[in-house]
């Protein structure tokens, strides 16, 4: 079905290769459009998705770079064995999908060039027919199962008929995280979203994974700083009790002045009368007279007071961030697409990951795409966003969902007056890569650029509304 749904390329040059982990990305112009290989999920597909990649492309990825420029010729599949075969005018890049293999190979007049993983040798022969049943995936076998099927001919008539027909996208959740589907699984419950084309529930699935790796190594941020603060809490408590001792230092501090005449110099150790008639006995710095001595305490003490005064709004600091890292770890965790939208807050909190010293990454590129006649741009991180705001014209608009973090989302007007349909559009694709995603009804913000005004200091991402129009939309559809 995937295969299906990318034959739409054929034809199509290949513009740019990337890889992020074993996922590679294959983006075409004259028709644009995109395929994922990947290697790791055991997955192939078209894609709308474009996540950060490395700054430098790995070995393999720059081998495949070889191939940009060509055309992409055929697109054909091993029977129905999970091998595939991308037929480009210098080559053949073949992605193996099947159980406890997976790879990814460049072949040139018949020979093996590279391959991303240790070389497997060259796979059967592609063009020819095969049995349904050898490409009948433990999926198509539960849900036989669940209908009670029995038996090979059951099996493949059952294969037969779903295969006949016209793919559709169905997103299933599960303790291993999403799983995309053409047809609908009973055995994995209810569906959590349904699309029109299968890659649309292919995509979310990816997405989910690949933000997973990202939002893995901010929450490992997360608990440092959350540590942190606990330390910090605990040291509060002993300080609070050091700068408690002021009142004993000022009382000390007292009795020495008061009983001046009883206190030789030069002393380490004296015993006098205290205020209540009792004998205190005192120790004191024997190389500062008395005088010294008792206003080296009242500063002592002073500075202990000053420090217990405020000692209650760093702990209230404190507090107040360690439940938002409590609430970002819990986003992270439960809306791992979320993380690149939090980077702003992470790092204003001290707790993004250590950046490893090299080459610094390429400047962001917010997505863009298409909406009637104008062209809109979605930033995929607070530094995407930032970049929008920077960039847009006085007359662009701007969206946001409304008190969530989520995508900056700018439809470049030329000064043109946004139809309700673009807007509404617009509006949707703000809700979708937000932490609204999924809500019945999520309000989203718009104004013009000109109204929009970012804070001396504010982390990335954050800007200050001077007007702002709200219009709801739908978060449960892909847009």
């Amino acid at each position: 079905m995937a295969i299906e749904e990318a034959r739409g390329l054929l034809g199509a040059r290949l513009a740019k290769v990337h890889q992020v982990d074993e996922v590679f990305f294959l983006r075409f112009f004259s028709p644009t459009g995109a395929l994922v290989l990947d290697v790791s999920g055991k997955a192939f597909h078209r894609t709308a998705l474009r996540p950060p990649t490395p700054p430098e492309p790995p070995p393999f990825c720059r081998i495949l770079r070889r191939l940009e420029g060509q055309k992409l010729l055929v697109i054909e599949q091993a029977g129905y064995d999970r091998l595939i075969r991308l037929r480009f005018q210098g080559g053949d890049v073949i992605l193996d999908l099947r159980p406890r293999l997976g790879n990814l190979l460049l072949i040139q007049e018949g020979r093996v060039i590279a391959s991303l993983r240790e070389d497997t040798g060259l796979p059967v022969e592609f063009g020819q027919d095969g049995d349904v049943l050898a490409g009948m995936g433990p999926g198509l076998k539960r849900a036989a199962s669940l209908g009670q099927l029995e038996g090979e001919e059951a099996l493949r008539a059952f294969a037969t008929k779903l295969l006949a027909q016209a793919p559709r996208g169905f997103l299933y959740e599960t303790d291993q995280g999403p799983v995309a589907s053409f047809f609908p699984r009973p055995d994995l419950g209810e569906a959590a979203q349904e699309y029109p084309t299968f890659w649309q529930a292919l995509d979310r699935a990816l997405e989910a994974r690949l933000s997973l790796s990202l939002a893995r190594r901010y929450l490992q941020g997360v608990g440092r700083a959350i540590l942190r603060r606990r330390r910090a809490l605990k040291a509060l408590a002993a300080e609070r009790k050091e700068a408690a001792r002021w009142v004993e230092l000022k009382e000390k501090a007292d009795l020495i002045l008061a009983r001046l005449s009883d206190i030789p110099r030069g002393r380490a150790e004296v015993e006098i009368e205290g205020f209540d008639g009792r004998q205190v006995r005192l120790k004191l710095d024997p190389t500062l007279t008395p005088v010294a001595y008792a206003q080296a305490l009242y500063r002592r003490a002073g500075k202990l007071r000053r420090r217990l005064s405020a000692l209650p709004k760093r702990e209230e600091a404190l507090r107040k961030e360690l439940v938002r890292l409590k609430e970002l770890e819990k986003t992270l965790t439960e809306r791992p697409e979320l993380a690149p939208f939090l980077v702003g807050e992470l790092s204003l909190l001290g707790a993004l990951p250590q950046q490893r010293h090299g080459k610094a990454p390429p400047p962001a590129r917010p997505r863009q795409l298409r909406i009637g006649d104008f062209t809109v741009l979605v930033g995929r991180s607070a530094e995407e966003n930032d970049r929008l705001v920077r960039e847009a014209q006085p007359h662009d608009l701007w969206l946001h969902a409304r008190g969530v973090p989520g995508a900056h989302v700018v439809v470049r007007t030329g000064g043109r007056e946004v139809p309700e349909g673009v807007l509404r559009q617009a509006a949707r694709l703000a809700a979708w890569h937000s932490r609204a995603r999924g809500e019945r009804k999520v309000p989203v913000s718009y104004t013009e650029a000109r109204h929009l005004r970012k804070p001396r200091g504010a982390p990335p991402g954050a800007v200050i509304l001077k007007e702002e129009s709200v219009i709801v939309v739908s978060g449960e559809e892909s847009p």
